[in-house]
């Protein structure tokens, strides 16, 4: 199965090329607010490549969220005109669950940073959520656990935890191994999953 995945949720932008579940090119930059303009021209780059055409693409893999309400729409608005326009399904990948797979741990919490002392929390075992994605104040969250995180150093006391990337390598590569189970062959009412820090 080939992908192409794409990652909007955070200030980085990406989109990435899957082959039978190993990445074999990819496109990533920091570019806080820029999503909607460069996002097709990385696509542009990805499908000139010769890699690309040597490919049949079957299905458009995308960041869903929790993230940045802008990135996500975004990325997931380009996934439905690529879909639209190649008759492909879409595979959406969580956000958080493709932050913990761009660094394998046994056992943790990644956090996302939303805004002001917000950030999205999710556990993580063996690999596997433990537990549905939240948004919370950074005081609510118990710091005993092992943390891994994005965009949270501003929060920071006296955490040191390891930092992620996000990356449509993950996005792609977490797509592909349970697309069985999260492919959306009619992908019309698909929408971001905010899970909106204002219901806090």
């Amino acid at each position: 199965m080939n992908i192409i995945a794409i990652e909007t949720a955070t200030d980085i932008c990406g989109i990435a090329l899957i082959e039978n579940g190993t990445c074999v090119k990819k496109i990533e930059k920091q570019i806080p607010r820029k999503h909607a303009e460069q996002l097709p021209l990385f696509y542009e780059t990805l499908i000139n490549s010769s890699i690309y055409n040597k490919l049949k693409i079957d299905a458009v893999a995308v960041s869903i969220g929790p993230g940045s309400f802008t990135g996500l729409r975004v990325g997931l608005g380009f996934a439905k005109g690529l879909a639209y326009a190649k008759d492909l399904p879409i595979i959406p990948v969580p956000t958080l669950y493709a932050l913990a797979m761009s660094y394998k741990f046994n056992e943790g919490s990644v956090l996302l940073y939303s805004h002001r002392d917000i950030v999205y929390i999710q556990d993580f075992k063996a690999n596997k959520t433990i537990n549905n994605p939240k948004a919370t104040e950074w005081k609510n969250i118990d710091h005993s656990k092992q943390m891994f995180h994005y965009g949270c150093e501003k929060l920071f006391i006296k955490e040191k935890y390891r930092k992620l990337i996000p990356s449509a390598q993950a996005v792609g590569e977490l797509a592909y191994t349970n697309h069985k189970e999260w492919i959306v062959n009619k992908p019309y009412d698909l929408v971001p999953n905010y899970i909106s820090p204002f219901e806090i």
